[in-house]
């Protein structure tokens, strides 16, 4: 009887315990931050749009309006650096940085995303029809951008059909 009693008890216990670590395991997941993405998630998603209004380019979480110093003091010394259109650049592993030269102030921030196959399909798909779709006589590169008020989303390929090679945020020419 006693030994029939300690089985049931401990029936109860274990099932007690695996009950409460499944919810704990769930909340576990709930407060876990950084994404996570499977084989069949897309590496682009409409949060480049919905952060890139405010800003913040989605896929670094890196903001535009940032400062030379407050770049430097988030990433420390670049690569390399130099003059780009009458600006500076600072290139790192992740991204290149754009400033204003006068400001010190950014104006753009490109990633190359030539390893994650992008087709403007995909892009399309993802984000919408794109507000301009041209060649960039300046750079030769078929450009896709996306109006965000102060801010424009852009992806550049070699060509119209091309995989995407660049992606940027920058800050929208007000003419």
């Amino acid at each position: 009887m006693k030994s029939v009693l300690t089985i049931i008890l401990l029936s109860l216990l274990v099932g007690c315990g695996q009950v409460s670590g499944e919810n704990l395991s769930e909340r576990n997941q709930d407060q876990f931050s950084l994404p996570v993405m499977s084989n069949n998630d897309s590496f682009l998603s409409f949060k480049w749009i919905e952060e890139g209004y405010n800003g913040m380019f989605s896929p670094i979480q890196a903001n535009i309006d940032h400062s030379m110093d407050k770049v430097m003091e988030q990433l420390g010394e670049p690569r390399t650096q130099g003059h780009h259109e009458g600006g500076v650049y600072w290139e790192y592993e992740q991204a290149t940085y754009f400033f204003d030269p006068i400001t010190n102030k950014g104006v753009a921030i490109a990633i190359d995303v030539e390893e994650h196959q992008l087709t403007s399909e995909e892009m399309r798909k993802q984000l919408g029809t794109p507000d301009q779709s041209e060649m960039n006589e300046m750079n030769g590169y078929w450009m896709f951008v996306y109006k965000l008020e102060d801010y424009e989303l852009l992806f550049e390929a070699k060509s119209e059909k091309d995989i995407i090679s660049y992606a940027w945020l920058r800050k929208a020419n007000k003419h």
